[in-house]
């Protein structure tokens, strides 16, 4: 061997080094993948993969996932193996066999050597290009479960019985061809097993109008093929009969040539009646097999095929040695019979068939069909091969059906190339001594020649075990990739094929990065953000809904807060989720929603001017109407509350599995327990969860403008949209009867009021500046009071507590507005179901009718009446109800003590003259004194104390006589001491104004003034405790507070309306130097 070819050797050695044992590093691109499935390539970044590691690994959603990436790990091992073997075994087959040893060899080691360098040649060329080299040789695509079109029908009655004909009328034409060697007819059978099992083949109730024109042609092809056999075949046995007349063979003494050629025809004929069968469809035959007697027939004729042919694979099988004229007149008797049972099922309805357990008859009748039209040729084989041993021929049925299993779950060429290799290399490896022996002593072959062959075989047989062993590991990484699907509760096809997306993915990054340097890239939230940037819709998808449901777990096995903090640092992601909230087509309808959830459950953490364009694509979304009679069954309709509780309740697998099989009451209870128990621990939820009005897309827009509003920056952006609150204000509306006759409209449309009611109360309690630009914004819509009002006005059935509540709290914010104030307290509904809410019991029990709405609609009523006199007589007057004595006796429990003082105190400053007139309002108000007095003294101060303070002042200008009467009762008792501490105490703690109870000084400052007017004597009790001190030092510390009467947050929303604070401190210290006799004898 020359230098120059050494060289070159080499150089090829490492080029295929770089092929096969490390692939080719290039950055994955997101690539689609479309129906048939291409390559996932999408890359994983290590950071992310990185932060999961660091958020801690003691999750059980971590462990299940870590658990798929160490099965992904042992695949990927198993193919880099085989890739190192292969070119080892490439190089060596090139550069040793076929450039030393290439004229020693011997014809047979030399064809089998080029045939397993071309399929390594093709492998090489195939990975140059990855979405070929998947669907050609990926190992994870290598075996799939039960992933064909027709196995998912094989237990259908009318579909699984057409397909399964349709695909035999192929199969058993290939043993009619006139071709003397059996290893071809099998390998033909096998190829169109593959192929066939591969074509979206389906039931005519299934198909469209050109699907049909297809099936039409492909049944045409096989009918004229039969016709054409069948002549072909009957004008030679027509010559052989009369060629040999004579009856002298033992063959023609047992089966004579009429009985051959008869048994063959019915055979064809029948084929031919199926075809024309199928193609035709003719409606009298299925009227007859569809009667009373023909149902019963048809399903004892079902039972009949099953046993013949059984009974024809034990004669197949056990008899081989026997003439073969006998298995074919047997094989033909059977095959035709089974053939015209399958044609008149397939015309048949699916209906209940009476006969029990009907449909475990139909799958293996299916199965066995399929079966013995495969099972002669490889029995004949091993006959051949092994002699006619009995258990030779059990063995080979055995084999043959693990072969016909082992075909329906192929999915490319990585197992029948691997297969091929091995069998090609395991039977040439012990024959080599034998065939070459020792070379002589004067010979020019050289004694390296046998070893260089062998070890060129082993490298062969090495590669194509770890290729099948990959494979057949990869076929059960089902397990854990459905584990990981059941805990991360992702239901339905598109949740499952997440998973298989994440699976694929993963092992194309080991594949491409490298074994080692994968365990530190694989991750399921790095690929869930990857994979949103792709180019695929359904890679797209799948990432969003992984991501939707880890950011959902509320366990710690999972940081959540950890991958929220990552999705919203990165602007792309976000972005990407923003814009898919514009995807109005229809065919992005699923992912829309996904994206929603996503942003639903960011919200509150991102920012609208980060995001251009956000607020238009979120208002997209209240545009979406509900629409169920359009996007849903109607029997899905009907049952979609209990469609929901059966998947709480975990009955949806077990009913539908019971629904399926009709008579399944009966049989093998054990076996059906059994079956259920594996199919709800590893099984997932493959039909799509209902659809509820969550799913509306605008419920979940109104939640996100929500949480957005938590944020007063975005609040800001949100007062700038204009349109977006009067849109959302139309909302609020409920439908009249007449449109909201089906019960889902009717839910549909209360979450879409609770939703709009809850975001504009967001915005009405939004503080500071911002806040006050949107109550008065909320304040100059037309309609928002009125349908508020309406939204009281709904019957008791259609009306809950949350949505009263919610409209209670958006009324108590926009009260602050003095215009507000006046329109809504001119609203006789509202004032009315307010004091309703508030005081209002139930006659027979004298209950109040729900504690939770209390304090609400009391809030509401004292903002209301706040510099209102219109509002306070609008209360007063409002007829069924005792006023003052209701309000008195809430003084008494410390829960609504704040509100009654606050709506008392109000009352009495604007509605004083009708107080007077008022019948008992007088007695309730002198006999509220005392306790009034008490609570003052006992109170800490703060919140609570303002509006006590200021009610007692109110209290003594409307009855001065009985106030006056309670002050001397309190100077006779204990001098007065601890309620003038009191009052001198808090007026100095409360040098600084506090926004949350601004009106402190002046309240006191009022009390003093009342005091001293009604019971002079305590002037001398006041100057004594350091009255004039404190008033003194409010004088001098005059605030911009107190010109406030109400504050939300830092900003001052009720001007105060009263006398200045320097003229009362004036007044007050006036008294006390100089107490005036009061009017009335005290």
């Amino acid at each position: 061997m020359s230098w120059r070819c050494f060289a070159l050797h080499l150089y090829l050695f490492e080029l295929l080094g770089t092929h096969f044992l490390w692939g080719k590093r290039t950055m994955a691109r997101a690539t689609p993948a479309g129906a048939t499935g291409g390559e996932v390539a999408v890359q994983i970044c290590a950071e992310a993969a990185a932060a999961d590691a660091a958020a801690g690994g003691g999750g059980e959603s971590q462990r299940r996932e870590r658990r798929l990436n160490r099965f992904v790990w042992v695949v990927a091992l198993g193919e880099w193996a085989g890739n190192a073997f292969g070119a080892l075994a490439f190089v060596w087959a090139t550069a040793v066999l076929l450039g030393g040893f290439c004229s020693d060899l011997k014809p047979q080691d030399f064809r089998f050597a080029t045939v397993i360098i071309f399929i390594e040649a093709f492998r090489i060329f195939s990975r140059n290009y990855k979405l070929d080299n998947q669907s050609l040789f990926g190992t994870t695509r290598a075996l799939r479960w039960i992933n064909v079109s027709f196995a998912h029908m094989l237990g259908r009655p009318q579909e699984g019985t057409e397909v399964v004909l349709t695909m035999g009328l192929w199969i058993d034409l290939i043993n009619w061809l006139p071709v003397d060697e059996s290893i071809f007819l099998v390998i033909l059978q096998a190829v169109l097993l593959i192929v066939m099992s591969k074509m979206e083949i389906h039931g005519y109730p299934q198909l469209t109008n050109r699907s049909r024109r297809r099936r039409r042609l492909l049944l045409g092809a096989v009918l004229v093929a039969f016709l054409i056999i069948y002549g072909l075949d009957s004008s030679s046995k027509y010559r052989e009969f009369l060629e040999s007349p004579s009856e002298d063979d033992d063959d023609h003494h047992f089966y004579s040539m009429p009985a051959q050629f008869s048994s063959a025809s019915t055979e064809i004929l029948t084929q031919v009646v199926a075809a024309l069968l199928l193609i035709f469809r003719p409606q009298v035959v299925a009227n007859l097999t569809n009667t009373t007697y023909g149902r019963p027939l048809l399903s004892l004729a079902k039972v009949i095929s099953v046993v013949s042919l059984g009974f024809g694979s034990v004669v197949t099988t056990v008899f081989v040695w026997q003439p073969a004229l006998v298995i074919n007149f047997v094989g033909s008797i059977i095959t035709a019979f089974t053939v015209a049972v399958l044609s008149l099922g397939s015309l048949t309805p699916a209906a209940n068939n009476t006969l029990l357990g009907a449909r475990w008859i139909d799958v293996m009748m299916h199965i066995l069909y399929l079966w013995y039209l495969l099972l002669p040729i490889p029995a004949w084989i091993f006959h051949d091969f092994f002699g006619g041993s009995r258990r030779i021929a059990i063995i080979a049925t055995g084999l043959s059906f693990v072969l016909w299993v082992a075909v329906l779950l192929m999915e490319n060429l990585q197992i029948p190339a691997a297969a091929l290799q091995v069998l090609l290399s395991s039977s040439r490896f012990h024959g080599l001594q034998t065939d070459y022996g020792q070379p002589p002593q004067d010979s020019s072959t050289s004694p390296n020649l046998v070893p260089a062959i062998r070890v060129f075989y082993v490298l062969a047989l090495c590669e194509g075990s770890l290729y099948i062993t990959a494979s057949i590991l990869g076929l059960f990484s089902f397990f854990p990739r459905r584990s990981l699907v059941r805990h991360l509760k992702l239901s339905g096809q598109q949740g499952a094929k997440a998973i298989d997306l994440y699976y694929e993915c993963a092992y194309s990054t080991c594949m491409d990065t490298g074994l080692f340097a994968a365990k530190k890239t694989l991750s399921l939230a790095g690929f869930a953000t990857e994979s949103l940037s792709s180019d695929s819709s359904e890679v797209r998808l799948a990432g969003a809904l992984v991501l939707s449901n880890l950011l959902n777990e509320r366990e710690t096995d999972y940081s959540s807060q950890e991958l929220r903090s990552r999705i919203i640092s990165s602007n792309k992601t976000v972005s990407m989720l923003v814009r898919m909230l514009g995807w109005a087509d229809g065919r992005n309808r699923d992912i829309r929603l996904v994206a929603t959830r996503i942003i639903t459950n960011l919200a509150d953490s991102l920012t609208i001017s980060e995001v251009p364009g956000m607020l238009k694509l979120v208002s997209s979304l209240l545009d979406a109407d509900y629409q169920p009679a359009n996007n849903e069954p109607e029997g899905r309709q009907d049952s979609l509350l209990e469609s929901a509780t059966s998947v709480v309740n975990g009955q949806r697998d077990q009913g539908s599995s019971v629904q399926a099989v009709p008579g399944n009451n009966g049989g093998c209870y054990w076996l059906r327990r059994c079956w259920l128990r594996t199919k709800e621990k590893w099984s997932v939820v493959l039909e799509e969860q209902p659809l509820t009005h969550q799913d509306s897309l605008n419920i979940p827009g109104m939640v996100i403008l929500e949480r957005l509003a938590h944020d007063p920056d975005n609040c800001a952006e949100i007062a700038k949209a204009t349109y977006l609150i009067s849109k959302i204000i139309r909302l609020i509306r409920y439908p009249t009867d007449r449109e909201s006759s089906n019960d889902h409209v009717q839910q549909h449309q209360h979450a879409v009021i609770f939703s709009s009611l809850n975001f504009v109360r967001r915005l009405a309690i939004t503080g500071e500046t911002t806040g006050e630009a949107i109550r008065q914004e909320l304040c100059r819509n037309s309609f928002l009071l009125n349908n508020l009002e309406c939204v009281l006005e709904l019957e008791d059935r259609r009306m809950s507590t949350e949505l009263m509540k919610l409209v209670f709290e958006i009324l108590t914010k926009l009260a602050f507005d003095e215009d507000a104030r006046e329109e809504i307290g001119s609203s006789k509904v509202t004032i009315s179901k307010l004091m309703h809410a508030f005081i209002g019991k139930d006659g027979p029990t004298d209950a109040y009718y729900d504690q939770s709405l209390r304090m609400p609609a009391g809030e509401a009523l004292a903002n209301l009446t706040i510099e209102s006199p219109a509002n306070c007589l609008a209360i007063l007057e409002e007829p069924g109800y005792k006023l003052i004595k209701d309000l008195k006796d809430m003084l008494c429990k410390d829960e609504y003590r704040y509100v009654a003082a606050s709506l008392l105190q109000n009352v009495c400053a604007h509605s004083r003259d009708k107080l007077g007139h008022h019948q008992g309002a007088g007695d309730h108000l002198s006999s509220s004194l005392p306790m009034l007095m008490e609570n003052i003294m006992s109170s800490a101060g703060g919140k609570q104390l303002e509006p006590l303070i200021g009610l007692v002042s109110q209290i003594g200008d409307v009855i001065p006589e009985p106030f006056a009467r309670e002050l001397q009762h309190q100077l006779q008792s204990n001098g007065s001491s601890g309620l003038v501490q009191k009052l001198v105490g808090t007026l100095n703690s409360n040098r600084k104004p506090n926004p949350e109870y601004p009106r402190m000084r002046r309240v006191i400052v009022e009390m003093v003034i009342s005091i001293v007017k009604s019971c002079p004597r305590y002037a001398t009790i006041f100057r004594d405790k350091g009255m004039m001190e404190a008033l003194s030092k409010v004088e001098r510390t005059p605030s911009k507070v107190e010109k406030y009467r109400v504050f939300y947050g830092n900003v001052g929303v009720v001007p105060e309306s009263g006398s200045p604070l320097a003229a009362l401190v004036a007044t007050a210290k006036g008294l006390l130097v100089h107490p005036a006799a009061p009017a009335f004898g005290a």
